[in-house]
């Protein structure tokens, strides 16, 4: 295990990542990480692609291999459309394409992402800082700067010129500009790399054709791709896609394949755009399929029950749910609707109705579960048919392909809806092992964790004082700044190391991110009959959430609360 003080993997790979000046394969990249520091985790493998997975700057090329993205973009070269007719004298809009060029952490987590204004030479010289500004709602840019307005006056430029922005040394945030007149461009130069980029787009798509990407990702794609290293910058992508028949926007920045656009879609299409119009439109014009979004049940149905691929979620949108052909999809639609019965007697009818279709409908023995069990071992027995029913449905082959990537494919979230409920319900027959067994392998499944089951596990582990695994646990997910993660690495540092400067420096940490949670552990506030069914980041129902879940642990370690109330004084 990494000592204190020590990088955690996620920062090894980083530093790997950082020093390959060209791209690797992910076996060189855990050779790299494992000759730093040996990978001790369980499984060694799975810890190093959740850290490449959780870098948004760690991109994959195709090909198996990885690179990072700042090293990517050396030599990018991009145009900046002048669309004003007096472009000096108001704000730089940032296209998508330099927006993410000029700050490629804007989507990393607060730790690692850089927003400094950046460096920008003029060819007379001149160096003008560019600032990341939002202006408006999803727009991006910068008031002018005075040494690029006088620059743009002194050549003139109007509304059709352009400035094109080429990136030297993308960590460093240095790049130069220069002004381009609409006169001199290469209209078949043009023309040639417009097609480049919209053949790249289509590729990317062609994958799943029903499936909406947002236009960051296909333009952060492309840009790892090096596919704007050329002397001939493109038109901006969202004009490219416009000009092209194989392309329809949906919506909210949204693109999916012409092909993959059915009636249904073409409703959500009208829909998104009055949506864009007017955002306060009401909830009855909502076409069917995107729906009456309120609860955390029309969400399971709008992500999940649809013919989408991973990563669409019920905020974006997603096209409508395919019609049922199959008993198993018929008896999973049927969930759908017991999900939202009012009586739990109405919801276990539809249960036992969806099993007769069905008798791998993995939700049905979930709902049995939490409404027919009699205690907690009734409850696991269940929930294992749930397991169970998921391995039959899913098969061998899935469950070993998916590996690292469950909870985006959608047909595996109701088993492991199915595992958590196993876990939690082993874990309270006083099996504690097993239901660890089962979070921690769950993990493995799906490193991103979407359903959060990695805090569940934290307070399990800190209960039973396993701090190698607390370490572990701890060590896979270093960026996390939920607070009861912050908490419980503040009372692990506290627990193995004492009273130490590092162990004061996460406690201040916690308190600085959310500083309600002393107050609930101290016992200075009590703590509500009913958990908040929403939680923040920082506020009172966060802390809440924490203290319910850290209270025992809190206070079976001697002399910790004291040491926290030091702290919050």
């Amino acid at each position: 295990m990494p000592q204190p003080g020590e990088p955690s993997y996620t920062e090894l790979v980083y530093e790997v990542m950082m020093l390959a000046r060209q791209p690797v394969t992910f076996q060189e990249v855990f050779d790299e990480v494992n000759r730093r520091r040996p990978v001790t985790t369980r499984h060694p493998k799975a810890t190093i692609r959740n850290a490449l997975a959780q870098g948004r700057q760690l991109v994959s090329i195709g090909e198996g291999r990885y690179g990072y993205l700042p090293h990517l973009l050396v030599g990018s070269l991009l145009r900046l459309p002048l669309q004003e007719e007096n472009p000096a004298n108001h704000p730089l809009i940032y296209l998508y394409e330099v927006h993410h060029a000029l700050w490629p952490s804007f989507f990393e987590n607060r730790k690692r992402s850089v927003r400094e204004p950046v460096q920008v030479r003029l060819p007379n010289g001149d160096e003008v800082a560019l600032c990341l500004t939002f202006l408006s709602r999803g727009v991006w840019g910068t008031p002018m700067p005075e040494g690029l307005r006088r620059y743009l006056v002194e050549n003139r430029a109007a509304s059709g010129d352009s400035l094109l922005i080429r990136v030297g040394e993308g960590e460093t945030g240095r790049f130069e500009a220069w002004f381009e007149p609409h006169w001199k461009r290469d209209g078949d130069a043009e023309a040639k790399r417009n097609r480049e980029l919209a053949d790249a787009a289509h590729g990317i798509l062609r994958r799943n054709p029903a499936h909406e990407v947002p236009i960051w990702d296909l333009i952060i794609a492309m840009l790892a791709r090096g596919l704007y290293h050329s002397d001939v910058p493109p038109d901006p992508l969202e004009a490219v896609l416009r000009a092209d028949p194989r392309f329809v926007h949906t919506g909210l920045q949204m693109w999916i394949l012409a092909e993959g656009v059915t009636p249904e879609v073409q409703a959500i299409i009208r829909w998104r755009r009055r949506l864009e119009a007017d955002p306060y439109q009401t909830e009855e014009e909502t076409p069917a399929g995107l729906g009456e979004v309120t609860s955390p049940l029309d969400i399971r149905r709008s992500v999940e029950g649809v013919n989408a691929s991973p990563g669409d979620t019920f905020a974006k949108g997603v096209v409508p749910r395919r019609r049922a052909a199959t008993p198993a999809e018929k008896a999973q639609d049927l969930m759908y609707e017991a999900w939202e019965a009012s009586y739990p007697q109405e919801r276990a009818r539809m249960a036992w109705k969806a099993l007769h279709i069905s008798h791998d409908c993995v939700d049905a023995y979930v709902m049995l579960a939490e409404e027919t069990a009699l205690g907690p071992n009734e409850a696991a027995e269940l929930y294992a048919k749930a397991v169970a029913a998921g391995e039959r449905a899913l098969g061998q082959e899935a469950l070993e392909e998916g590996v690292g990537q469950f909870w985006g494919l959608i047909e595996t979230r109701p088993y492991m809806r199915a595992r958590s409920g196993l876990a939690q319900a082993l874990w309270t027959t006083g099996k504690r092992q097993e239901a660890i067994a089962h979070v921690w392998d769950m993990l493995r499944l799906n490193p991103n964790d979407n359903q959060g089951v990695r805090y569940l596990l934290l307070s399990w582990l800190l209960e039973i004082r396993d701090d190698a695994q607390v370490k572990e646990l701890l060590d896979r997910y270093p960026d996390d700044i939920v607070a009861s993660w912050l908490y419980g690495r503040a009372l692990h540092a506290f627990r193995t190391e004492g009273d130490t400067r590092r162990a004061r420096k996460l406690r201040a940490e916690a308190e600085r991110d959310n500083p309600y949670v002393p107050a609930y552990l101290l016992g200075r506030k009590r703590l509500p009959s009913r958990l908040p069914e929403t939680m923040g980041f920082g506020d009172v129902s966060e802390a809440v959430v924490c203290a319910a879940e850290q209270m025992a642990v809190w206070r079976q370690t001697p002399g910790a609360l004291a040491w926290l109330d030091k702290g919050a004084g």
